[in-house]
């Protein structure tokens, strides 16, 4: 376990809701934290500073650097994807344990996890791109429809679905990056895994997302749908996920998200893996349903502190979220559906009331409980219906 006499953390934070605080009442006065979205709660943190666009400017990184210089961190952790890779490469300059820099690349690199997760499981075939001669050498083998993908982005961000000659046409009038892989493109819906592990400590839930997650580009709200974890194709996909870590080198303790195709003929293929919390509303229907913070379970078992060992009760119920997309003109979210059975709703505070919303953002969301879950999501669309309906109206 951690000495608290001695230990100074450094966090490199992305969630705008992270309460740390009350995440690490023990150490609160030794953590100093660089936030990409300014925070509520910070009463008590040894150092907080927000820093518009964290993880794309080097600023945390350099006054981490300076301020190890003159007292030694024990401890540097993250919650962000897109700072895994610079967190790892900090600890292992300061003799820290934790996920080293080739774990966190070979998790961040899409081409370089699929070549690793290969080695254990199915994958899609897939294929880096230098040039188009490329893309079009991988169609010609493959045939339509592919994706093409940015290797180390996130969110289903800047993907694109070619399904014919037109499509690659449109696409070349775009400009040409350099981070750019292509995928053939798997039919049948996608599930992912959530998991903590650590010394002792083992949590996975397994959950469907409601619709595809490239849905949001044509207008489609989307969510997820809990699996009951005692369900056949929950243990499957646990099994998957023990499977996919096998192939990699994996830190002590670390959460992973895991996202995985079923196919019509009954196989289970890797789209991709993470070693870092799901986002979207993932921790928030984890809560609701295991009673589990995976932010907190992952983030406290990093810096040696105890946390309580997730319950082996089957729940009574499970839950599932809904968001529903801006629709591209200025009006104010409905107000909370009506119903017994909607656990939560929120609003989405971030957009300035009367904006002209985008793609990008969602207006509100929904959470709402169920036995299983087809009930889940026959009451997702119902709650989907009643917000969309007023949303009409406005």
């Amino acid at each position: 376990m951690t000495n608290i006499a001695l230990t100074n953390i450094a966090v490199l934070n992305y969630g705008p809701k992270l309460d740390y605080p009350a995440m690490f009442p023990e150490v609160v006065d030794r953590l100093q934290v660089f936030s990409q979205h300014e925070l509520k709660s910070t009463a008590g943190l040894a150092r907080y500073e927000y820093v518009a666009d964290n993880d794309a400017v080097p600023y945390a990184e350099l006054m981490i650097r300076r301020l190890h210089r003159e007292r030694p961190f024990t401890h540097v952790i993250t919650d962000n994807e897109y700072d895994l890779e610079r967190a790892a490469r900090m600890r292992e300059d300061f003799g820290l344990s934790g996920q080293s820099a080739a774990s966190a690349r070979s998790f961040r690199d899409k081409a370089v996890m699929k070549r690793v997760a290969g080695r254990t499981v199915a994958t899609a075939r897939f294929a880096r791109l230098g040039t188009i001669v490329e893309l079009t050498g991988f169609i010609a083998e493959a045939g339509y429809p592919v994706v093409v993908k940015p290797v180390s982005q996130g969110g289903s961000r800047d993907i694109v679905v070619l399904d014919g000659e037109d499509d690659l046409l449109a696409f070349s009038r775009r400009p040409w990056r350099e981070d750019l892989m292509v995928e053939e493109f798997v039919e049948g819906p996608m599930y992912h895994v959530d998991a903590v592990l650590g010394p002792g400590y083992r949590f996975v839930a397994s959950s469907r997302y409601l619709r595809s997650c490239l849905g949001v580009f044509s207008g489609r709200n989307n969510g997820s749908v809990q699996l009951r974890p005692e369900s056949e194709l929950a243990r499957r996909l646990e099994d998957f996920l023990d499977r996919t870590l096998a192939a990699f080198d994996t830190p002590e303790v670390s959460a992973y998200h895991l996202e995985v195709f079923h196919t019509p003929q009954d196989q289970l293929v890797l789209c991709e893996i993470a070693s870092r919390v799901g986002g979207d509303r993932i921790p928030l229907i984890t809560r609701a349903t295991y009673g589990v913070d995976l932010h907190g379970a992952v983030l406290r078992q990093s810096c040696g502190l105890p946390v309580e060992a997730p319950s082996a009760a089957v729940p009574a119920e499970v839950h599932g979220s809904l968001c529903i997309l801006p629709p591209g003109r200025p009006v104010e979210a409905p107000g909370r559906p009506p119903f017994p059975w909607v656990r939560h709703y929120e609003v989405n505070e971030r957009l300035e009331p009367g904006a002209v919303l985008h793609s990008a953002s969602h207006l509100c969301f929904v959470i709402v409980s169920g036995s299983g879950p087809e009930q889940v999501e026959e009451r997702l669309l119902e709650a989907e219906a009643w917000l969309m309906a007023r949303l009409a109206d406005r």
